[in-house]
């Protein structure tokens, strides 16, 4: 039912068919949003990995355009993993390698974090097709004669996308539209199937991080279920993982059981919410 807006709104972007991207993401959902998000943008030779150790070995032995790097992953995370490739540069005088870190909202000192490890700018999740073509356009010649062609071609992607945004609530609609006309309904049911089979896992990681009461360990498990969260528009679970993690960061704080209660029941209400968002997805199509 929506292949013509989805047709028009992939129109209505440069394209990028030259470029070489490398994805790094610790999150199968956040992986697969990107993927599809590039390839609408024109860019299909992509590889992806799941750590910095593994970003750095992959930016080592082929050139890219373009790395999207995470900031919170395993084994190294993208920060330490973008100044080991700074350095790397400076040793081997090697070009400067374009990096733009992909965040989910971080607060306080860590929204600066990008900076401090020398990467070239932010891309947050959820980000629009829109912010990407323009982070692609800094960096990577489009297929679109000229600069201000390019700049005029986002801005009117992102007018023509861009209704009032919802009250806040559990759902963020204007997300899950984003990824519904970012492909094919096949793409979507993709993304929440997902996020409904790896969510749970990271959950449960968070709660099995509190007894031990490290607050790095809260804020970093924390961080994981918030980042494929603001991926698939769960806004109000977003928000109280934001909380945690905010607190574990800034002050040591151990989520109490009434935060974890709150968070389970609102992590409940989204996967019910999902749920009923695909089938009258299903039902409309």
């Amino acid at each position: 039912a929506n292949a013509p807006r989805s047709t028009t709104s992939a129109d209505a972007l440069p394209r990028f068919p030259q470029a070489r991207v490398l994805v790094a993401d610790d999150s199968a959902v956040n992986l697969e949003v990107a993927i599809e998000a590039l390839a609408r943008c024109g860019v299909t030779d992509v590889i992806t990995v799941g750590d910095g150790a593994q970003a750095m070995a992959a930016s080592a032995a082929a050139h890219f355009d373009l790395v999207l790097m995470d900031g919170s992953m395993p084994v190294l995370d993208g920060f330490a993993a973008t100044r080991a490739i700074r350095r790397r540069e400076a040793e081997t005088g090697a070009a400067r390698l374009p990096i733009v870190a992909m965040t989910a909202h971080v607060i306080g000192d860590g929204a600066l974090a990008w900076q401090d490890a020398d990467m070239d700018g932010t891309l947050a999740k959820p980000f629009t097709l829109a912010q990407l073509a323009q982070v692609l356009g800094r960096f990577v010649v489009a297929d679109a004669p000229g600069a201000d062609t390019l700049a005029s071609r986002v801005d009117a992607f992102d007018e023509a996308g861009s209704d009032q945004p919802s009250a806040p609530g559990l759902l963020d609609s204007e997300t899950l539209e984003g990824l519904a006309e970012m492909g094919d309904g096949a793409f979507l049911a993709r993304v929440l199937g997902l996020y409904t089979g790896q969510a749970p896992a990271a959950l449960t990681a968070l709660e099995a991080a509190i007894p031990g009461g490290e607050a790095g360990t809260v804020a970093s498990a924390a961080h994981g279920l918030k980042s494929m969260s603001a991926n698939i528009g769960a806004t109000r679970l977003v928000g109280l993982l934001a909380a945690v993690e905010g607190g574990a960061r800034s002050s040591g704080t151990i989520p109490d059981a009434g935060q974890m209660a709150e968070i389970r029941a609102a992590f409940t209400e989204t996967l019910c919410a999902l749920a009923a968002y695909g089938a009258r997805r299903d039902l409309a199509a």
